[in-house]
């Protein structure tokens, strides 16, 4: 006969003989691990909501615009946008840091170019030239595909529109064939 001592013995009258005691570290870092997972899972689902961009790009924007919809846009550069033009109207905006910048197309009829330029306060103030060329950076209105023609002319103006806070600069640039007006806008808060 066998002699036990008092750890064996104690072992052999346990269930399953003394394998209890291995079973329950083992489900305690299973448990550990399945909770650690699912607080991770629940993180990543977290993060990917707040990160996630709530509002729907705005199909009139150019390709790489940040997400603020048109509306709000023209508000913060204080500039409004006739009826006559909401249809055909492109648009593009950047901020980061310092850097804060408004492109905008449209095209109408010189109607629709002066309820514009009316709205803004643009008829009658503001220096006017004529440049020959998009008085504006080529390498980023390329981008939006506006006109590089250097032969072709337009009517230009710089503007700033009276505000409270934050000071703007308005560059726009219109260019006529007959009836038909296309205007172009670069504006900035400086």
């Amino acid at each position: 006969m066998d002699v036990l001592d008092v750890e064996s013995a104690e072992q052999a009258t346990q269930p399953g003989g003394g394998r209890a005691r291995h079973r329950r570290p083992r489900a305690r870092r299973r448990l550990l691990h399945i909770g650690v997972a699912t607080l991770v899972v629940v993180l990543l689902v977290f993060w990917y909501a707040l990160s996630r961009e709530h509002t729907p790009h705005d199909p009139r924007a150019y390709p790489g615009s940040q997400s603020q919809d048109l509306p709000g846009t023209l508000h913060r550069y204080h500039l409004g946008l006739p009826d006559c033009a909401a249809r055909g109207v492109r648009y593009h905006r950047y901020a980061e840091w310092e850097a804060d910048s408004f492109y905008l197309h449209f095209t109408g009829d010189r109607h629709c170019m002066n309820q514009f330029l009316a709205l803004n306060g643009m008829f009658l103030t503001g220096k006017r030239t004529e440049s020959v060329g998009l008085p504006f950076d080529a390498k980023t209105t390329a981008g939006f595909g506006w006109p590089q023609d250097p032969e072709r002319r337009y009517r230009s103006l710089r503007h700033r529109p009276p505000s409270g806070e934050v000071l703007v600069e308005v560059a726009v640039a219109l260019y006529e064939s007959g009836d038909a007006a296309e205007v172009y806008l670069h504006a900035g808060i400086v």
